[in-house]
């Protein structure tokens, strides 16, 4: 089923929970905010990076992912990018490593 959809850190948390290692999840925050503090296991992958659009067209898209940015903004025209470019299933934290962190979630960093 195809799924591009904004969820809560509260449900992002049970889906990771659920999914373990059938869900990638992706950072794309700049890799100096990711070194800092990330969500467990994720993976940075800098949206305002050199390449990014070419990292981005050698992921597999049939992949479950999770993506969050600092704040949402990002993630969500990410989220719109994968759909568009044919991705089976994403998710964005909305509000983004802030609503995650406000929610008081696991870090790691």
């Amino acid at each position: 089923m195809v799924k591009f959809i904004t969820i809560t850190p509260q449900a992002a948390l049970k889906l990771i929970e659920e999914m373990g290692s059938d869900i990638t999840i992706l950072d794309i925050r700049p890799k100096e905010e990711f070194q800092v503090e990330h969500i467990p296991g994720a993976t940075n992958l800098d949206y305002d990076g050199h390449q990014f659009q070419e990292k981005v067209e050698n992921m597999d898209k049939e992949k479950n992912y999770l993506i969050y940015c600092k704040s949402g903004v990002r993630g969500g025209y990410f989220l719109d990018k994968m759909r568009d470019s044919g991705f089976n299933r994403a998710y964005n934290i909305l509000g983004g490593f802030v609503g995650w962190k406000v929610s008081k979630l696991p870090l790691e960093g």
